[in-house]
């Protein structure tokens, strides 16, 4: 995916009990495991491959995660966690090459644009988010990494070679799902603001298509993965549809 100006990075699952979501997902045929801990605020990941990943999030104590790395971020996401009803499809990323110049290149069109820098020096490594503060809440956020994100799934990678893991024995992610009220329209608006083609009422952002059909509202709902037995896949986890293709 890394060749491309930009790409599908990672879709998040907000959920109220992350043991019972991960159960879930391993029932249905996910390889998710534990991924990061901090004060308040706990995470899971499903890495499609060594680029792409669905990562399962929750808080238990906003004041702790006043105090993580995560703050800024999740400051910015707490009224689109607020406004979930239930556990679901919070939003997505998707990765560019400069993520100051893609706020820069927002804000001068007349978005409203954070962005958040977070650091992990004991790894070396990092990343610069960018929200849109003002973008429609189906639109997702910006992400650009240090290394970068070929370098970082090189080095996971030859990780995963060395402990005999192999990237084919986990199913594929091939699209998020949202529903709208005017879908052809909405998916044109996303891949103006992406700078991706569109066909119809479908985005093709490089390394998950991004498909609208119609609903009384707008927003996101689901994904799409090949590579399991339809029959033997979840229809729904923890609020989130998952729609199996051959």
């Amino acid at each position: 995916m890394s060749e491309h100006a930009v790409a599908f990075d990672h879709f998040i699952h907000w959920v109220d009990d992350i043991d019972a979501a991960m159960a879930s997902y391993r029932d249905g045929g996910f390889p998710v495991r534990d991924a990061l801990a901090m004060p308040g605020f706990r995470n899971a990941v499903w890495g499609v491959d060594d680029e792409r990943y669905v990562e399962l999030a929750t808080v238990d104590d906003w004041d702790a995660v006043a105090t993580s790395k995560y703050a800024g971020s999740l400051a910015i996401l707490r009224p689109a966690i607020d406004a979930l009803s239930a556990p679901g499809p919070l939003t997505f990323a998707v990765d560019v090459p400069d993520a100051r110049a893609t706020a820069a290149r927002l804000r001068a069109a007349g978005y409203a644009v954070d962005d958040i820098e977070v650091r992990f020096e004991e790894q070396g490594v990092g990343f610069v988010e960018v929200f849109v503060r003002d973008a429609p809440a189906f639109f997702p956020f910006f992400i650009t990494y240090d290394p970068p994100r070929a370098e970082i799934a090189r080095m996971r990678a030859e990780h995963r070679a060395a402990e005999g893991v192999h990237a084919d024995d986990s199913p594929d992610l091939v699209a998020v799902l949202a529903r709208s009220t005017e879908p052809e329209a909405d998916a044109r608006l996303l891949a103006e603001f992406l700078g991706c083609p569109v066909s119809g009422s479908t985005v093709t952002l490089p390394g998950a298509e991004v498909r609208f059909e119609e609903g009384a509202t707008t927003g996101l709902y689901g994904i799409a993965v090949s590579g399991l037995a339809p029959a033997a896949t979840p229809t729904e986890v923890a609020g989130m549809a998952i729609i199996a293709e051959r």
